[in-house]
């Protein structure tokens, strides 16, 4: 007897250090969750239990894998499992041997002269070195704004509008998603940001001095006389002929870097010095790269296509950027329009933003008080059909907001007057007119023993291209009825063309849009639901569309499941060739599973088709309307 409590005492012990092992596994790296929000789930599977939900730019630590999965403790403690394409991970260096002196602390050089700072920098976790969000007003030159409500840092200088959030490792410059490898802290009271990050992003060369810990840093230099391109009135483009070229802020490789082009791309020449070309990139930034690195042609005529959002151009920084008062406010009812004028007393500092769950338009004013003679905060616009009323707000001390609720989606534009002190906001009906949108039924190509690929079939002997087409067909009249120019990759039941090829028409017609229609199939036959894919990884030369590849996801995804009634599987990312090999944003939306008894009896009706083109065409317009 006392021999059996004695090895139930060791089986009691041994459970409890494995137990232990696993309350408190050690730490091997840092996660940044890439989905719009991504499922922690008890077991390394998606039958495993939901444990928690993160947002995108949440950190974890990622304590081991699995099959496709990490492990990971959230920042409440939380531990489960996420798959591994919806995590971006950082693996922790191995534990370097412990110091005996104490390291030097950690200096600042700005063009050679030594920058005394009240908080010390430091080297975080993650070897960056991280400053007070003052030095990079008062060094650097730039404008920086704090909002505490959202705990957003927002920077402007060089033409660059920076975004970060404390506590989120993803940033935004000039509008575009930036994973950081570290977050922004607020330490002892003060916000203090990674130094390279924002000096990159500003144009800054940043280097590093190990033996004296000293960072060095070069402001930008002032731009070289150029001379404007020859080209007797027609514009001249470069061709990237180098894999990926580097676009530096002035003509010469000692120049910092600004951002990267890759082969194929076509550029405007602004113009040139010496050895070197002056561009402007697809998303807006303007730099040089070397002559030898490009072919010259000349344009006689501009693109069809209009500009993605995140391509266009960005406002330079405001000329004046001193304190400001928003004084007057008028609505201007044009029937199909609503004109909402805003005046400041000095040029206007704003920015502008759609948002959703409800409607609503923002203009956030920086540095600016109100200064209105109003009764209350509100306006009601009741007699107007795009527009309920108009909200006005001290959002923060140094920051005013205007809102404006609506009633519908609206496409919302802003123009200054000549002198930056008037704000025009135009709202009116969402239009697609113009738009080139390429339309893929999936399936349908002739294959090498000269039969067309039906896809999926369904257990009724329903074929998946037939639905495709069909549902293709229902959309294409759709959109061309709202004004676009619709291109189909095939209008028959079969194609010559192969995935490749199906991108190819997008990107030969400058496509502003490419729609690739499916169902879903699975050995399983009770799964069920609706899903849309997108592709653009942070690390490609699809990285620049990311935002826009999601944003057209998911509004297309949200309306389908509207008008469908089906699970939401939701938005997934996947490296499918039309996706990968498209120019412009690309999704691809598996409407049903025609694997399902009951879908496929629903993807039959001429009904269901006809909901699955509606859902896809109203997302389509909801991604150009709220841009």
């Amino acid at each position: 007897m006392r021999r059996i409590k004695r090895v139930a005492w060791i089986v009691l012990l041994c459970l409890l250090v494995a137990w232990t092992g696993m309350a408190w596994a050690a730490e091997t790296g840092t996660g940044i969750v890439t989905g719009k929000l991504v499922n922690v789930r008890s077991i390394p599977s998606t039958s495993g239990k939901i444990v928690a939900q993160l947002p995108k730019g949440d950190q974890v630590s990622v304590l081991g894998t699995e099959e496709g999965w990490y492990q990971v403790r959230t920042k409440a403690g939380q531990q489960g499992w996420i798959a591994d394409y919806l995590l971006d991970v950082q693996w922790a260096p191995e534990p370097a041997k412990e110091e005996t002196v104490a390291k030097e602390p950690v200096k600042i050089k700005l063009d050679n002269r030594l920058v005394e700072l009240d908080t010390p920098p430091y080297i975080d976790s993650q070897n960056r070195t991280m400053v007070p969000i003052r030095f990079v007003a008062t060094e650097l030159g730039s404008q920086v704004f704090w909002d505490a409500e959202e705990r957003l840092v927002t920077i402007t200088g060089q033409g660059r509008i920076i975004q970060l959030w404390i506590g989120h490792a993803v940033a935004k410059v000039n509008g575009a998603d930036t994973v950081l490898d570290t977050t922004p802290v607020v330490k002892d009271g003060r916000t203090m940001v990674p130094l390279r990050f924002v000096g990159d992003s500003l144009g800054v060369q940043v280097g590093w001095d190990g033996p004296s810990r000293t960072v060095v840093l070069t402001s930008p230099q002032p731009k070289q006389e150029e001379t404007p391109p020859v080209n007797d009135g027609v514009p001249r483009v470069a061709l990237v002929t180098g894999s990926v070229v580097n676009v530096r802020t002035g003509p010469g490789t000692e120049y910092p870097l600004v951002t990267q082009v890759k082969q194929g791309d076509a550029v405007p020449i602004l113009g040139e010095s010496d050895d070197w070309y002056r561009i402007q990139t697809k998303d807006g930034y303007q730099g040089w790269v070397a002559n030898w690195l490009v072919a010259v042609r000349t344009d006689s005529g501009t693109s069809s296509r209009s500009p993605e959002p995140g391509e266009r151009p960005r406002p330079s920084t405001p000329v004046y950027t001193g304190p400001n008062w928003l004084t007057d406010i008028t609505v201007r009812d044009l029937e199909d329009e609503l004109e909402v004028v805003m005046w400041g007393e000095h040029p206007l500092n704003y920015s502008l933003m759609t948002l959703g769950n409800p409607q609503r338009v923002v203009v956030d004013f920086y540095n600016t008080t109100l200064d209105l003679d109003w009764d209350s905060e509100m306006r009601s616009l009741s007699d107007n059909q795009l527009a309920a009323a108009i909200r006005v707000g001290q959002f923060t001390q140094n920051q005013a907001r205007v809102v404006v609720d609506l009633k519908t989606v609206v496409s919302a534009n802003v123009s200054p007057s000549a002198d930056g002190n008037q704000l025009t906001l135009t709202l009116k009906p969402p239009s697609i007119k113009g738009k080139v949108i390429v339309i893929d039924p999936g399936h349908g190509s002739i294959q090498p023993g000269g039969w067309a690929d039906p896809g999926a079939v369904g257990s009724t002997g329903l074929h998946e291209r037939d639905v495709n087409t069909d549902i293709a067909w229902k959309l294409a009249g759709i959109l061309e009825r709202e004004g676009a120019t619709v291109i189909m990759t095939r209008t028959g039941d079969s194609t010559n063309l192969d995935l490749a090829g199906r991108a190819r028409i997008a990107n030969e017609n400058n496509a502003d849009l490419f729609i690739s229609i499916h169902c879903n199939s699975s050995t399983n036959p009770s799964i069920a639901g609706t899903s849309t894919y997108y592709y653009a990884p942070w690390n490609s030369s699809l990285g620049a569309q990311r935002a826009s590849r999601q944003r057209l996801a998911g509004l297309v995804q949200q309306e389908l499941v509207s008008k469908l009634g089906r699970r939401d599987i939701g938005i997934l990312e996947a490296n499918f060739v039309v996706l990968r090999e498209t120019a412009m944003p690309s999704i691809l939306v598996e409407t049903a599973f025609i694997s399902n008894r009951e879908e496929e009896q629903l993807l039959a009706t001429e009904e269901f088709r006809a909901r699955a083109a509606e859902g896809i065409a109203n997302g389509i317009i909801r991604y150009f309307a709220e841009q």
